[in-house]
Formats: C-alpha cells, structure tokens, sequence
C-alpha cells in the first residue's frame, strides 16, 4: 500500500513538474467566418502557470512547431496575431524559453525633423497627427492625416527621409534658378507622389480629417490644435500605442487621446477624454468630405470614399470611416467650411470613450466602397463578438 502511493506521488509530481515546464494559449472564433487578428490573453496566468516572475521570457509555438511572434503590452496583456477557421479554435503551445528575434509589423515615431509629425504604421496603413512645431507655424492642420499604402512592409522611415531629402535639393536647385531640375527631383522623392508602395494625397488642414475628436459648441465642431506631450507605450512587433496630451481650448478644457494600432487591421482604436469639462457638451468625430465622393451613414458608422487631392492624376480613392459600437446619438452630415461626416454624442461629460477610425486605398486590398462597407459591418460584429482566449 505504501509503494502504491508513493507511486501516485510521484506521479501527481511528475504531472504538476509537466504543467510547470508548459501551457496552453487556446483561441476560439465564436462567429461563422474566419477571422484574422490581434488577440488579448491573460499574461498573468501563462507567468502563474509557468512559474514565472513578471519579465522573464517564454517561447510560443503552433501545433507544427514554429515559433510564433506576441508581444507583452503596456497594460499587461500578451498580444498575439491568429488565424482561425468559423466556429473553430487554434491552440499554441507556450513554454520557458528565449524567443527569437520577431519582426515588427507596426512602428512609429516623433519625426522632430518633419514639424513633429507624430506618425505610425502598420501593414495595412500610416496616420499622422501634427506636432507642437506645426502649431507654432501658424499651418492650420487639425485632424488626423492619413497615407496609403500597397505594401505590407513598414515604410515610414525611408519615405521621410527621401521626401526631405527632395525639398532640401529642390530648394537648393530652385535657389540656383535651376526651378525644373528642383521640381524633377521632388516628385521623384516627395511622399506626395506614388513611388510604387503608396503616397501623402488625403487632405486634412482646418478639419477633422479621418477620424479626430472634438466638441461642439452652437452646433458647431470646436477643433482641436496640434497635441502638447506624447507617450509612446507601445511599439511593436504586433501594437503601436500612443497616448496625447493636448493644449487647453479657451474653455481651459484638456483633451486627452490615446491610440493603438494593430498588425492586420484597418482601424485604429481611440479613447478620448477632457479634463476640466464644466458641463456637458455636445461631441463628436468622424471624416471630412474632400470632394464628392460616395459617403455611407449608418446608426453607428460614417463611411466615405475621398478622391484624393487631385483625381484626374491619382485616379484612385482613400476609403476612410470611424465606427462608433459604444453608440452615439446621430450620424448626419454637417456642412461648413469643411463637410463633414459626423457622428454625435449630445450630452457627453468628458469620460473616457471609445472608438475606431481607420482607412484603406483602392489601388491595395480594398478595391471598392462595398468592400469597404462589408468590412466596417464585419468590424463592428467582431468588437460584439472578440476571439475568445484561455490559458489552460
């Protein structure tokens, strides 16, 4: 009897030591398509049930084998990008180990040297919001700027750096008298042309441009100036996070953002909220109407196909939109100076809320206004119905 137990011992502990060494990530996709994206999962639990302290590092492979990339967000949480069938679940394997190197599939940055852009991107799309040095400028850029892209690979770094290597040549060249040679090297280098992978060619100036907050005073939009501080929290491999502080408005209300953007998707998400906020307030985002492109408006979602800023050359559309799943009171169009596309919260408080801006460029993955439509609609049915993940 006693060999007996001491054998069920020993292999309750050999068990116990198995569970220790390795755990499970099972993903599971509730809805009846396949789904493709970022996930969230307990990073406390695969630390308990490793027996890790938080900081030390773990390998995560699929059922092949292969190692696959994740990333620990600023907030605790172990991101990973999956592909999963309708109905079904992918399980990976994580245990004890040093990870390869991952490549990054989004980035950005303060580009100081551009005005202090601050930019970032995926594979999927760039956004810009504009800096301190643009506001003491005196340009009136408020809202968030958007460049296309038809190439996977991040492309930030080298469209900057070619771009202002251009104007300091055409600017040299224009000095010296020579306006054709400067001009023929700035469409040859500026981010405002196509290059082969994507270009500048949103217009943004006195507006919201794609998806930028602000509130509302006499049925009017109050538009936010350039950001004050920035925080980058998170940068990659798989999330760009960025968090804004802005100046206060002449009502000596402070907007606050912060911004995540994602490997594979078309949407950012954004938080927004105001301090000092006496009363509430009418609020509202959305996008500008540059042009006469199509514009869809839903209960919760504003959709348009923007021309871009010269048609008869580019010959293509940016599709952009802000989806509101939290709900807001109205979607409608409001014209001004700028056209917009808007939807409103009619008596907001300044709380933290969320929601999702985002685009994509016919000359890439979405070629037309109704795939662009049955994307914001699958979109909003994946935020009511995320990926569920269990660490088991």
């Amino acid at each position: 009897m006693n060999k007996l137990l001491l054998t069920i011992v020993l292999l309750v502990a050999l068990a116990t030591g198995a569970n220790a060494q390795q755990t499970t990530l099972a993903v599971t996709n509730p809805t009846d398509y396949q789904r493709q994206e970022v996930v969230e999962a307990d990073l406390q639990a695969v630390y308990n049930r490793l027996g890790l302290t938080a900081g030390e590092t773990f390998v995560i492979k699929n059922g092949f084998g292969q190692e696959q990339a994740y990333q620990i967000s600023y907030d605790g949480k172990l991101l990973m990008y999956v592909s999963v069938l309708p109905h079904s679940q992918a399980e990976f394997t994580i245990a004890k180990g040093q990870p390869a190197a991952m490549k990054p599939h989004v980035f950005g940055r303060l580009f100081p040297e551009r005005a202090d852009d601050m930019a970032w991107e995926n594979d999927r799309g760039i956004y810009r919001i504009y800096g301190p040095a643009l506001q003491r400028s005196g340009e009136k850029s408020f809202g968030t700027d958007v460049w296309t892209k038809s190439t996977p690979e991040l492309v930030l770094e080298k469209r900057y750096k070619m771009h202002l290597w251009g104007v300091g040549q055409r600017d040299s060249l224009r000095r010296a008298g020579k306006q054709k040679e400067g001009n023929d090297i700035y469409i040859a280098t500026s981010f405002h042309h196509n290059h082969g992978e994507g270009m500048d060619v949103y217009s943004v100036g006195p507006s919201l441009g794609c998806g930028a907050p602000a509130l509302m005073k006499n049925g009017e939009l109050v538009f936010p100036y350039c950001f004050k501080n920035y925080k980058i929290l998170d940068n990659g491999p798989l999330r760009f996070t960025v968090e804004l502080i802005y100046h206060p408005n002449s009502d000596g209300v402070t907007e606050h953002r912060l911004v995540s953007l994602d490997r594979g998707s078309h949407y950012n998400k954004i938080t927004v909220w105001y301090d000092g906020l006496k009363q509430a307030s009418a609020w509202a985002s959305g996008v500008v109407l540059n042009g006469e492109g199509e514009l869809a408006i839903g209960k919760d979602y504003v959709l348009y196909a923007d021309p871009t800023d010269n048609p008869q050359i580019n010959q293509s559309q940016i599709y952009v939109g802000t989806l509101f799943p939290n709900g807001v009171d109205e979607t409608t169009r409001l014209n001004g100076n700028k056209n917009h596309a808007l939807g409103i919260v009619r008596h907001y408080n300044g709380k933290p809320y969320t929601y999702y801006f985002g685009s994509a460029w016919s000359c890439n993955d979405v070629k037309t206004m109704a795939e662009w439509q049955l994307l914001a609609n699958n979109y909003l049915n994946n935020i009511k119905n995320p990926l569920i993940t269990d660490i088991k």
